[in-house]
């Protein structure tokens, strides 16, 4: 502005209206949040969503609820008129999902707008239409009971905001979340969603939330669950700690809103363990004790007292992990730090420091310096192309020619011990069968491809899982994967159900549903075409790698040598994926000097 004053007038209705919708209303997740949330606190049970472009260009919400009276249908895209409160007390008590007033006149005022609803023991419904806010029509029809809300062209009169929506596929991605969310936590009512004339969802009509897991996260997932009380709060939490997640995902739910808050995020962190996967919370509390007015799309809240939701969580966090043989460090710092995380580190960690004269076995360095730090496990370092380091083909190349290697046995747990030419040498079984597993499905996907086998049984696929097969299916088709989906041509039964599997070496027990959901996660969250396939292959990597021969499995001498000379055929014998040893080498001069010999 330069400077010059101006005069202060009222904003046009026309103006007032768009800055508010823009508050409510920012892209078709919105509207369909508001919508969906709407038709629930209507008592529905059968809700239906049907889209095309990923709501960009229509949203429709079909709901078998209470209704609007044909004379009450204007008033309701009025702004702030509402039947879910009443007075200041209502506000400070809310119960419904939605009570703002906002949502029907913020869509409204951004879209070509129809309603259709007919109330409970009405002889017959009505319909409203109107365009950019304006009420154009209204009358009577014949209408079922429940209501069917259009929106077609949203922001056709914001072009500015109409240019940041993303594509069709991620706004539909959105959605799909949104009515999968919803269904955990109203497990009664059927949900179903179709996006271009193809049906992507139909869950819920169960009778728990846990019922819709399954269906959701399919029969193999490995979710642990836990319910907690106090004070009048109850948490209830599921976790599903998915292989080779590297991301937290948390889906929490208050008095059934679903939001977003920093509290129960915070809880979980300071677990001071490994917390990866999908954790979902829900949070029963006196309504009087969460206020929901501080967001106009109600996307947040705001606790009166958090510590009692920070202590009920966080101890239901304690329990999940418990349950499903996670990690808790014994001495975590306050800040929730394992102490092990705090320490200088290991005898192995300090190897490489100064000799050692009272504890000679401080001497040996367990992995030669030039192959430290090469966790390609790591997910700050997974992206890096395995290193080609020239490692020698064999761990003992000086090793002279007809003396054999000979195996000893385990000792102190589980390690195996040789006896070489060279000296000896301990093994971590586990960290070298990692190693194993690691290169060969990384071999598995050398060429940028991968031969796809027969399923000798079809494998039906959850819900959770046909939306983005149907969504990705060309990506997951290079990848091996082939489906036969719902809306297939010829497929009479209607059923979606998983033809083809990638033919992976190192693949060890992955089912094939686990396989497909970590592919779907890989290519969800890479958005460099060029690196999904590495992304995903390092994703089956981490779940074959839990597969592994473990620490303390007793381990026969012809099994031990073929486990030691598939390690030497290794690119980088010396370190598993994660980047800890695998080998520990006592050279025999060493021996020898040690002994006066």
């Amino acid at each position: 502005m330069n400077g010059t004053a101006r005069t202060i007038e009222r904003l046009s209705p026309d103006v007032s209206s768009r800055i508010a919708a823009g508050e409510v209303i920012e892209r078709p997740v919105s509207a369909a949040k508001e919508l969906l949330e709407n038709a629930l606190d209507a008592g529905a049970s059968n809700i239906r969503i049907l889209l095309e472009q990923g709501g960009k260009t229509s949203l429709v919400i079909e709901d078998d609820g209470c209704g609007i009276p044909m004379r009450e249908l204007p008033l309701a895209v009025e702004r702030y008129a509402t039947s879910k409160i009443r007075t200041l007390d209502d506000l400070e008590r809310v119960r419904s999902l939605g009570y703002r007033g906002e949502a029907l006149s913020s869509i409204a005022s951004v879209s070509l707008f129809e309603m259709r609803s007919r109330a409970a023991g009405a002889p017959s419904g009505g319909v409203i239409r109107c365009k950019g806010g304006l009420l154009e029509s209204h009358s009577e029809i014949p209408a079922p009971p429940g209501t069917r809300i259009q929106v077609d062209d949203l922001f056709f009169n914001l072009p500015a905001r109409r240019k940041f929506l993303k594509s069709p596929t991620a706004e539909l991605k959105k959605i799909i979340q949104v009515v999968q969310d919803y269904a955990l936590v109203y497990p009664a009512v059927r949900f179903r969603l179709s996006n271009d004339g193809k049906n992507l969802i139909d869950i819920g009509d169960a009778k728990s939330t846990d019922e819709v897991l399954a269906s959701l996260w399919g029969d193999e997932h490995r979710s642990v669950s836990a319910t907690e009380r106090e004070g009048g709060i109850e948490a209830r939490m599921w976790w599903n700690n998915l292989p080779g997640s590297r991301r937290v995902n948390v889906t929490t739910f208050v008095n059934g809103r679903r939001v977003q808050d920093p509290t129960v995020r915070s809880a979980l962190n300071s677990t001071g363990a490994s917390i990866y996967g999908e954790w979902i919370v829900m949070l029963l509390l006196p309504p009087e004790d969460v206020d929901v007015n501080i967001h106009p799309a109600k996307a947040e809240i705001r606790f009166r007292r958090t510590g009692p939701i920070f202590e009920l969580v966080r101890r239901g966090a304690r329990s999940l992990l418990l349950m499903s043989g996670g990690f808790l460090p014994q001495g975590a710092a306050q800040d929730g730090t394992p102490n092990s995380e705090r320490a200088s580190g290991s005898g192995i960690a300090n190897a490489t420091t100064a000799p050692n004269a009272e504890d000679p076995w401080e001497n040996f360095v367990p992995v030669p310096e030039r192959f430290k730090g090469h966790g390609e496990l790591n997910p700050a370092k997974h992206q890096t192309p395995s290193p080609a380091i020239g490692v020698e083909r064999s761990i003992f190349p000086d090793a002279k020619q007809g003396q054999e290697r000979k195996y000893l046995g385990q000792a102190q747990g589980g390690y195996l011990v040789f006896d070489d030419p060279r000296g000896l040498c301990l093994v971590d079984a586990h960290a070298a069968h990692e190693r194993i597993l690691y290169e060969q499905i990384e071999d598995s996907f050398a060429g940028g491809g991968v031969n796809a086998q027969k399923m000798l049984f079809e494998q039906e696929l959850p819900a959770g899982v046909i939306a983005a097969a149907a969504l990705h299916r060309e990506d997951l088709l290079r990848m091996g994967f082939s489906f036969r989906l719902p809306d297939d041509d010829g497929n009479e039964s209607g059923d979606a159900v998983l033809l083809t599997v990638p033919s992976l070496r190192g693949q060890a027990r992955l089912s094939p549903i686990e396989m497909l959901r970590s592919a779907v996660k890989g290519i969800e969250e890479e958005e460099d075409p060029s690196k999904r396939d590495r992304e995903v292959w390092w994703r089956w990597a981490r779940m074959a790698c839990r597969d592994a021969i473990k620490l303390g499995d007793s381990v026969g001498e012809e099994e031990a040598l073929e486990l030691f000379g598939r390690l030497e055929g290794c690119r980088s014998p010396f370190s598993c994926p994660h980047g800890r040893p695998t080998t520990i080498f006592l050279a025999s001069e060493k021996l020898k000097s040690w002994f006066e010999r």
